[in-house]
C-alpha cells in the first residue's frame, strides 16, 4: 500500500506562506495515486509541488468537513469536468454534488474504491454541526491495512468494537500537540494519549510493537518550530513524524 503525505499541519499554519520553510500544507494524503484522503486549501498546490497527477485522481475520500479538510473550490479543481467519487456525510456530499458522484456514508460502513477496502470508523471529533458525523478509516490494499486516525482523541468504543481482532500493518495518527494536558484533548490526540491506546492494541494482538506509526496533523503552535525537536519527540514513542512530500509504503 502506497501513501503520499501531501500535507500534514493542522489549521494553524499560514497557508498563504505555503511552500516557505516550516509552513507545512494541510493534512492531505494520496493513496495507491488515485484516492485523495482529504482536500483542503493547498492540496492542489501540493500535487502540483510533488509531482502527483491530477488526472489519476479517480476518488477524494473525506474524514470531516472541517476546512482545512474540506474546501470545495478545491475539490472543483480536481474534479475539472470528471465527475470523480466523493465520500463523505451527507452534509458534505451536498456541498459537491453538481461536481462528483457522491456517496454519503455513516459510520460502520464499508466501501471499495478499486482494489481498495474502507472500514467508516467514527472519530472522536465534532464539527460546528453536531448532527454531522466525523470519521477514521480502516483501509485494506493488498494484503495489508492501515488505520488512518485523523482528526481524533480517544479512541471511541463503536470503532474499537468495528476494528474488532483486525491485525493493522501501519498507523497514521493524530497528533495535533506535542504535550499532554493540552484543552484540546476532547478533539485531538498527543503522542502520550496515543502511547496508551498503542499498548492496549499490543495486548489485545491487533498490533506488533514495531508497527510502523506515524504523528501526522501537527500544529505550528503546540510542537516545537525546529524539526530535529520534533523528531526527538516521536522518537521517544517509538514513532516517525509524517512528512509534507515523503512516501511511505506499508
Amino acid at each position: 500500500m502506497k501513501l503520499l503525505f501531501l500535507g500534514t499541519g493542522a489549521a494553524d499554519h499560514v497557508w498563504s506562506r505555503y511552500g516557505e520553510p516550516d509552513v507545512l500544507g494541510s493534512t492531505a494524503s494520496l493513496l495507491e495515486d488515485h484516492i485523495l484522503l482529504d482536500c483542503g486549501p493547498t492540496v492542489c498546490a501540493s500535487l502540483k509541488r510533488f509531482g502527483a497527477d491530477f488526472s489519476k485522481i479517480t476518488a477524494i475520500v473525506n474524514t470531516h468537513s472541517h476546512s482545512d479538510h474540506f474546501n470545495t473550490e478545491q475539490i472543483k479543481e480536481i474534479s475539472a469536468g470528471r465527475m470523480i467519487d466523493f465520500y463523505g456525510t451527507i452534509q458534505a456530499c451536498e456541498q459537491v454534488k453538481d461536481f462528483c458522484r457522491i456517496h454519503p456514508i455513516a459510520s460502520g460502513d464499508e466501501f471499495d474504491v478499486a482494489n481498495v477496502h474502507f472500514l467508516t470508523l467514527p472519530a472522536n471529533h465534532a464539527v460546528t454541526d453536531l448532527k454531522e458525523e466525523t470519521f477514521n478509516y480502516l483501509i485494506s490494499c493488498n494484503g495489508k491495512t492501515l488505520l488512518y486516525a485523523l482528526d481524533t482523541a480517544w479512541m471511541l468504543t463503536k470503532a474499537r468494537r468495528l476494528i474488532g481482532e483486525t491485525k493493522i500493518d501501519g498507523i497514521i495518527w493524530d497528533a495535533t500537540m506535542s504535550e499532554p494536558h493540552d484543552w484540546r484533548i476532547f478533539e485531538h490526540s498527543d503522542p502520550e494519549m496515543f502511547d496508551s491506546i498503542r499498548k492496549v492494541l499490543i495486548q489485545t494482538g491487533n498490533i506488533s510493537e514495531n508497527v510502523p506509526v506515524y504523528f501526522d496533523h501537527r500544529a505550528r503552535t503546540l510542537w516545537p518550530l525546529d524539526l530535529s525537536e520534533q523528531q526527538k519527540i516521536a522518537a521517544r514513542y517509538n514513532a516517525r513524524l509524517a512528512l509534507d512530500g515523503d512516501t511511505v509504503f506499508f
